[in-house]
C-alpha cells in the first residue's frame, strides 16, 4: 500500500486532471496526500537586465498562482475527506527537479503531470527525481481524464533490473488490478546472456501477490518499440503502463532506453515509472 503520496501541482490548468487520478488512488490506499507546488524561478529566461520593480511584480504574480493552486487543492481534498497537507517550495535556482527531490525522498509514490514537450521538465524529473531518490513516479497524461486507473495494467518487460524494479514497486497497484498483462516486446532482439529473467518467471511471482496475470509477446516490425507499446495498450484496453526508466548508455538506448522518452512524450494512459 502507498501510505504517503506526493502530488506535484505546477499550475491551475492541470491540477484537476492530476487530482482526478490522485484523489481516488489515495482513498483506495488510505494514504496521506502531500500537495507540492514549486514556484518557478523569477530569473528563468531573462535575456537582459530587468528592474527591481519587474522582479517584485513577477514574484507577486507567482505567489498569487501558488495561492490559487493551494486553494483548489484544499477544496478538492476537503470534498474527498482525505488526510492531506500542502507545501510550497521556492527554489534558489531554476532546477525544478532538484526542488521536487527533497520532498520526494520521503514519499511512497510521486504523482505528476505529463511533462511539457516544449520545456521537457520530464527529462529532469526522470534523471533527478527517479535516479536520485529511487522513488516510483506516476505520470498523468495532459490529454484525457483518468479517475480510476490500475484496473487493467500492462507491464513492459525486457527482463532487466530496471523493469523488475518498476514491476515490484507497482505491486500495491498490481495486486488490486482486475487484469495484468506482462508484455515482452521483441524478445528476440535482447542479448542472450545470463541474468535476463523471462516474463513467465515474473508472472509466477506476481501471481503470489494475488494478481491475475498473463504473459504476452509482441513484435514491433517496422514501427518503433514505443509505438508498439502504445498500440498494445490500446488493443488490450489497458489503463496503466508500468515500465522501467533506462539510462543513457549507448547499449541500453539501443535495447529499450529510447522508449522512455517516447512514452513520456506520447503517453495515452498514466505511466508508472521506476529506476
Amino acid at each position: 500500500m502507498y501510505k504517503t503520496i506526493l502530488v506535484c501541482l505546477d499550475n491551475l490548468e492541470r491540477i484537476d486532471g492530476i487530482l482526478d487520478l490522485a484523489l481516488p488512488l489515495a482513498e483506495r490506499h488510505e494514504a496521506h496526500l502531500v500537495g507540492l507546488h514549486v514556484t518557478p524561478s523569477v530569473f528563468v529566461n531573462l535575456a537582459t537586465e530587468v528592474s527591481v520593480t519587474y522582479l517584485e511584480e513577477t514574484k507577486r504574480a507567482l505567489r498569487k498562482t501558488a495561492d490559487a493552486v493551494r486553494d483548489r487543492f484544499k477544496q478538492r481534498v476537503d470534498a474527498a475527506g482525505l488526510s492531506a497537507e500542502w507545501r510550497v517550495e521556492e527554489p534558489v535556482d531554476a532546477n525544478y527537479a532538484r526542488a521536487v527531490t527533497r520532498h520526494a525522498l520521503c514519499a511512497d509514490l510521486i504523482v505528476a503531470g505529463q511533462p511539457h514537450t516544449s520545456e521537457w521538465n520530464g527529462g529532469a524529473l526522470v534523471t533527478d527525481v527517479l535516479i536520485e531518490t529511487g522513488r516510483p513516479l506516476l505520470f498523468v497524461p495532459y490529454a484525457g481524464r483518468f479517475t480510476d486507473v490500475a484496473r487493467r495494467v500492462m507491464i513492459a518487460w525486457n527482463g532487466t533490473r530496471e523493469a523488475a524494479r518498476a514491476a515490484f514497486d507497482a505491486i500495491p497497484l498490481i495486486a488490486q488490478a482486475e487484469e495484468v498483462r506482462i508484455l515482452a516486446v521483441d524478445p528476440h532482439r535482447l542479448p542472450a546472456k545470463a541474468g535476463l529473467a523471462p516474463a513467465d518467471d515474473l508472472a509466477l511471482v506476481l501471481a503470489r501477490h494475488g494478481a491475475k496475470i498473463e504473459a504476452a509477446v509482441s513484435y514491433s516490425g517496422e514501427i518503433s518499440v514505443g509505438d508498439d507499446l502504445l498500440s498494445s495498450l490500446s488493443d488490450a484496453g489497458s489503463d496503466l503502463l508500468v515500465m522501467g526508466c533506462y539510462g543513457h548508455s549507448r547499449i541500453r538506448e539501443m535495447l529499450f532506453g529510447g522508449v522512455t522518452r517516447h512514452i513520456l512524450q506520447h503517453m495515452t494512459v498514466p505511466v508508472f515509472m521506476s529506476r
